[in-house]
Order: structure tokens, then C-alpha cells, then sequence
């Protein structure tokens, strides 16, 4: 029995999106294929263009038309960490299964929204804490 192969969209194209969490992917080309990435920042996003051979019309600048469709089965929210939320809440709305970096927020209420939105919307919603079992934190 062969494992499930997922499609990925990045959204975040620096060192957590493209350099962790998409070499990581990049790695197992029999379990994930990277289809879209989204980064507000272009010299980022050719890279990881070129990296993961995704073509041109799935590369996105603007999160708003990122956000018009459901592009993968999986999403890696890697942006900024006062972005998180409101990346979040879109890929709920758009169906996304979710593997989103720390933090998630410090507002209890912004917890809440995500909690709904996850309610009404499924979607499975992963936090990566990367640096839990790392030497120098273990220490």
C-alpha cells in the first residue's frame, strides 16, 4: 500500500517556509509536491520558484488572490508572526489541512476566531515549535 501523496502551497518563502519546512518536502517527492507559494518579497519567491519547480501562475506576490482558491491540500503558513491569524483564517475559509510556525498569537480572542473558524470550516491545523528539543533550549 502506497502513502498518500499531498499536494503543499507555501505561503512565507524565507528560512522557516522554503529553507525548512519546503527542503524538507522537497526531500520526499513520493509524499509531498510543492504546487503554489505566495511571499510578498519576489527575490524570495523566484528562488523557491526555482527550487521547487512550481510555474509562474502559482506563484503569487498579493495574499489576496493567493487566498481566491484552495491550491493544495496542505498549507505552510510561515509568514510573519503578526501574520498568522489573519493567514489562518483565509486558509480555513479556503479548506486548507494547516502547518503553521509559532507563535500562533499572544490574544486570547484571536485563539477564539481561529477555534471558530476551525469549527465551521474542518481543516486540521498543526503549530510547528521547532526549537523545543533543540541542544540549547534543552540545556
Amino acid at each position: 500500500m502506497s502513502e498518500k501523496m499531498f499536494t503543499v502551497s507555501i505561503i512565507g518563502c524565507g528560512a522557516r517556509g522554503k529553507d525548512v519546512y519546503g527542503s524538507y518536502m522537497k526531500k520526499s517527492p513520493e509524499r509531498y509536491k510543492i504546487v503554489a507559494l505566495c511571499d510578498i518579497n519576489r527575490e524570495r519567491l523566484e528562488m523557491g520558484k526555482n527550487d521547487f519547480g512550481v510555474g509562474e501562475e502559482n506563484c503569487f506576490t498579493d495574499e489576496d488572490e493567493f487566498f481566491k482558491e484552495k491550491r493544495s491540500d496542505i498549507l505552510v503558513i510561515a509568514t510573519q508572526d503578526k501574520d498568522h491569524v489573519r493567514n489562518c483564517l483565509k486558509a480555513l475559509r479556503c479548506g486548507y489541512d494547516i502547518l503553521m510556525e509559532k507563535p500562533i498569537t499572544d490574544d486570547r480572542e484571536e485563539c477564539k476566531k481561529i477555534l471558530e473558524a476551525q469549527e465551521k470550516y474542518g481543516g486540521k491545523i498543526l503549530i510547528c515549535h521547532v526549537l523545543r528539543y533543540a541542544p540549547a533550549f534543552l540545556k
